[in-house]
């Protein structure tokens, strides 16, 4: 059923046909960093004891960094709950968890698609309603993979604002693949000129640049940039979201460790394996996989597995559309032992207030599979959420 959904959306977004391809961006040196916060929050008083109430908020960080011999991966994941019910006397209840990944590849040599890996997962919580925090969770990997990933969101920024200067009438002519490329290439240095140019100045410098090759390739009206140009140009890279876009694949390999559970406990080596494969539809559409599977080398072996695919769609310069589907599997193989398996499905229309803010509107479709009969989890959840997401950076 999930499947069916998601090709359901493929077939019906329209994709752009335009000469250059994200595809064509093949730099491996790239930054791409990002924060959210998102919140919501629910009061209620009148005909109940007390008042009451309940909220969440939510936030990650997610950071990539990329040169020819090494790549470096940060998520930060965060999450508060808290409740009062309304019966007089009933106490607030709290829980949270915190999560981070990091990990990094180095490749063997600058021309090989060969690397070598490692990788960190930190776990914090407490669960809702408990009265102390769990152990920390702490996990140890390292192993060899395949493959590399590109960010091409520079080309992204670049077809954004080559399109706002061809609507004002500022571009007259057709740029050819290689000035878009040299056009990326000038994006993704931002960080170069802020740091020689400083924060103040290195915009002037940065946009002069661009004029510079937008001049080489004879397509200005009149030759010259001009205020107009300039302010389109900051608008894109500064005042509109886009998201990120990538391409390419990696497969990777190797041996865990848990040193520390939530339970304080220890496990024997697990085996880890993991793919990801991104996918630039056009210039409107982001396809991504990324599938993961583990076990622990013990008497009775448990399997883990996950998948998580989505796919978003850039309505317009303000709403993206996203939808993911994310299946998590437990297979033990001791006796007696049931699988546990949850899909869930989830629909989100972006609507960006700002460069900063965003209105949320998510419909999630949640499956639970455990072979036990009249558990509450044996019909389809079914949610709704509205919220508003802050930009933090």
């Amino acid at each position: 059923m999930f499947r069916n959904a998601l090709m359901f959306i493929v077939l019906f977004i329209p994709i752009s046909t335009m000469a250059i391809e994200m595809t064509d961006y093949v730099r491996p040196d790239s930054f791409y960093d990002e924060a959210y916060i998102t919140g919501q929050f629910r009061l209620s008083s009148g005909n109940q004891d007390q008042t009451s109430f309940d909220g969440t908020a939510l936030g990650y960080y997610d950071l990539t960094s990329s040169t020819l011999p090494f790549t470096w991966n940060l998520r930060l994941d965060g999450q508060t709950d808290f409740s009062r019910g309304e019966n007089e006397g009933a106490s607030t209840q709290k829980g949270y968890k915190l999560l981070a990944s990091t990990d990094g590849n180095k490749y063997f040599n600058n021309t090989s698609q060969l690397f070598g890996y490692g990788s960190l997962d930190l776990g914090l919580r407490r669960l809702f309603g408990a009265d102390e925090d769990d152990d920390p969770y702490i996990k140890l990997g390292g192993g060899i993979g395949y493959g590399r990933v590109f960010n091409a969101t520079p080309l992204a920024d670049v077809l954004r604002f080559v399109e706002e200067l061809k609507e004002y009438g500022i571009i007259t002519g057709k740029l050819d693949d290689r000035t878009y490329l040299e056009l990326a290439q000038i994006i993704r240095k931002e960080n170069g000129f802020k740091s020689r140019y400083g924060l103040r100045d290195y915009e002037q410098h940065w946009f002069a640049e661009i004029e510079k090759i937008l001049q080489r390739a004879g397509v200005l009206k009149g030759n010259v940039l001009g205020a107009v140009g300039v302010l389109k140009i900051h608008d894109v890279l500064f005042n509109e979201k886009i998201g990120i876009r990538k391409h390419g694949w990696l497969i990777k390999g190797g041996v865990g460790y848990i040193a520390s559970n939530y339970n304080g406990s220890e496990s024997d080596p697990s085996l880890d394996l993991a793919f990801e494969y991104a996918l630039p539809m056009g210039y409107t559409l982001q396809f991504i996989e990324l599938a993961e599977y583990s076990t622990i080398w013990e008497e009775e072996v448990t399997h883990r597995v996950r998948n998580r695919m989505s796919l978003t769609y850039e309505l317009s310069d303000r709403v993206d559309w996203e939808n993911i589907w994310e299946f998590n599997g437990l297979f033990p193989t001791e006796d007696n032992a049931q699988d546990m398996i949850t899909n869930e499905l989830s629909s989100t229309f972006r609507y960006y207030l700002s460069n900063q803010m965003t209105a949320n509107f998510t419909v999630t479709l949640t499956q639970a599979e455990d072979d036990i009969d009249n558990n509450g989890n044996d019909d389809i959840e079914k949610g709704i959420f509205m919220g508003i997401t802050y930009r933090l950076k």
